[in-house]
């Protein structure tokens, strides 16, 4: 039985829309091939050993060879009929402007939110019956009418499909592309308000509702909650606990327990899609083992460097640096370790922050994976002059970290670099000219070299 009135709530004619396996259906649609059908991997490659990793998969490769996106290039099955091809970073940011001009030629501006490079929102509610004026069509009719136009524009223009979830408002609508239009034949479902008992309440694994990871499954379930449905009928007693701030989930778990009702009252024209960050950070998969020391120091200190070059560039000072290594598969000694600073952005002190973590708790294991994050952002000019310091020398190198900054925004990343980036296992030259840091598996973007 429903919790809540829905005859109260916002009704909105909301499309979500995700461009299917779109890496890969890029480099089909490029080659001529039908992204459904093909088998086609994006994988990167290591400089030496060739092993990499599978970036994206269409969908036949998935469904013949049973991998994912994170299948290593040395576990990939061999097939006669499998295509392999680099990252193309450019042209996928290209192919993706291309198609949210398509969607914005549907709805206003304020109307439309880019989710990510794959997926887009979009509310019709303005603009249903302009593109959709048949006044023998029913309202839900008119929904799924539009969706096809678009589908068939989308396809028309990229030789790529999307898919669409209709829903009454953006949850749903989302819900709907991840739940069921993903296995629909025609790539499209709706989810309504009406239909939140008989589909939103019998997903069947409770991680596969938006919003829910592992961890907040694990919290829940000490709750007594291990199904959408039983998130959506919390007792009273549940409820006090999952709304508290200190042993539950605070306005998270609310939010969660209205959502599980199928309850959003986001409307996109009255939103703000301009979230402030609250870190910046990069990590990257390794092109191969790292046991040498001096190679893995080379690798940390570029990416200090590299996510100081960001926080400048926004105008932040940060107040705390941490650190992520990962050890080689198969390997003990994985460490995630921070460290409280006095806000700065001076690239010669997050690079010493960095090592003297990584110094302190690294043992000599095989590493595979780094990650370097600064949180805590103060958005100020000022400085705290430190006492053992000189403030000369303070500005003088903030001044010349303004000035590298400017160089390599202007030249590119190359055009200055630090002797160590030409070190045997310096990574910082070769992911330069990659867009999105797609190189070697890497997981985190290459904003700021």
């Amino acid at each position: 039985m429903a919790n809540f009135d829905y005859s109260l709530e916002p009704k909105r004619d909301i499309l979500f829309i995700d461009v299917k396996s779109f890496y890969a259906s890029v480099e089909c649609a490029m080659r001529g091939y039908d992204p459904l059908t093909t088998m086609l991997v994006v994988m990167s490659t290591s400089d030496n050993t060739g092993n990499g990793l599978i970036l994206a998969s269409s969908p036949m490769a998935k469904k013949v060879l049973g991998i994912s996106n994170v299948t290593r290039a040395n576990n990939l099955p061999n097939h006669p009929d499998l295509i392999k091809v680099p990252p193309r970073m450019n042209l996928y940011v290209h192919e993706n402007m291309k198609i949210n001009r398509i969607f914005k030629k549907y709805v206003a501006d304020e109307d439309w939110l880019p989710y990510s490079i794959d997926e887009s929102v979009i509310d019709v509610t303005a603009s249903l019956n302009l593109f959709v004026p048949d006044p023998d069509l029913n309202h839900r009719q008119k929904r799924w009418r539009l969706a096809r136009i678009i589908q068939r524009d989308v396809y028309k223009q990229t030789g790529l499909y999307v898919t669409i979830g209709i829903g009454d408002n953006l949850l749903l609508a989302k819900l709907a592309m991840d739940n069921e239009a993903k296995h629909n034949r025609s790539l499209l479902a709706e989810w309504r308000y009406e239909d939140v008992e008989s589909k939103v309440w019998n997903i069947p694994e409770i991680t596969d509702f938006w919003g829910i990871s592992s961890r907040t499954k694990a919290r829940l379930y000490r709750l007594g909650v291990d199904t959408v449905k039983q998130l959506a009928n919390l007792s009273p007693y549940q409820k006090s606990i999952l709304f508290n701030g200190k042993s539950g989930l605070g306005a998270i778990g609310n939010q969660l327990y209205h959502h599980a009702n199928g309850i959003d009252r986001t409307i996109l024209s009255e939103e703000s899609p301009q979230i402030k960050e609250k870190s910046y950070g990069n990590s990257q998969v390794l092109p191969k083992t790292y046991i040498d020391q001096i190679e893995i120091e080379v690798v940390v200190k570029e990416m200090a460097e590299q996510v100081a070059s960001r926080i400048r560039r926004h105008g932040c000072l940060t107040q705390c640096v941490s650190l992520f290594i990962g050890a080689s598969r198969g390997e003990d000694g994985s460490f995630h370790h921070q460290m409280k600073i006095p806000a700065t952005n001076n690239t010669r002190k997050l690079s010493a922050y960095c090592i003297d973590i990584f110094r302190k708790h690294y043992r000599g294991q095989p590493i595979r994976h780094v990650g370097v994050t600064y949180s805590r952002l103060v958005f100020t000019d000022s400085r705290q002059l430190n006492l053992f310091e000189s403030p000369e020398k303070l500005e003088a190198e903030e001044h010349l970290d303004q000035i590298i900054d400017r160089i390599r925004a202007k030249y590119g990343f190359t055009a200055i670099v630090h002797a160590t980036s030409a070190l045997e296992g310096a990574r910082s030259i070769k992911r330069a000219g990659l867009v999105g840091g797609h190189d070697g598996g890497s997981a985190g973007g290459l904003d700021g070299l």
